[in-house]
């Protein structure tokens, strides 16, 4: 018995207190939806880059939420009433949201791209600097073995030379 009426107590203040929720008013300075995709895009790319790398980040940036409101022109009582009536409007919370991950998602296929081409192209130029060592490589050897033959060659040649000479020798006799 205690249980049902505790239970009907707190029910009865539940409906009490969310019988005063109202439809938040228009604000006059009401962000755009589409400054508000953009907004909501920098606060997410700024909180994914505070994982990231944030000593970098700190260095240049000191607070983000108050370069993101300068970045737009705003403040964050406008940014706060703005988002508080988008929300009360989940159709356009909704629309909201849906442009900025569609927008995050179209900015990690362009860099996903980006990344796949640059790896391609640093394939490339190793394979190209590798194909040119392995051809001085080569090069080299044939040039080693081509040095070793002419050596060979020439001291084939100087033997020949030097038997010629010997051969060939005048020979001087005194006149007297």
């Amino acid at each position: 018995m205690i249980i049902k009426r505790i239970t009907l107590l707190l029910l009865s203040f539940l409906f009490l207190g969310c019988y005063g929720l109202k439809n938040p008013k228009k604000p006059k300075n009401l962000i755009s939806k589409d400054k508000m995709v953009n907004i909501l895009i920098d606060i997410r790319l700024m909180s994914a880059a505070t994982g990231t790398n944030k000593r970098t980040l700190d260095k240049k940036v000191v607070d983000k939420e108050t370069y993101i409101f300068n970045k737009y022109n705003i403040d964050s009582l406008q940014f706060a009433l703005s988002n508080e009536y988008y929300a009360y409007h989940i159709d356009d919370y909704d629309d909201i949201y849906t442009r900025v991950k569609d927008s995050l998602e179209g900015l990690k296929t362009y860099y996903k791209d980006l990344e796949t081409k640059e790896l391609d192209e640093k394939k490339e130029r190793d394979s190209i600097r590798d194909l040119v060592k392995k051809d001085s490589l080569v090069l080299n050897r044939k040039l080693d073995s081509v040095k070793t033959a002419m050596q060979k060659d020439t001291l084939g040649l100087r033997m020949k030379l030097d038997s010629i000479r010997v051969a060939h020798k005048p020979i001087r006799t005194k006149i007297e």
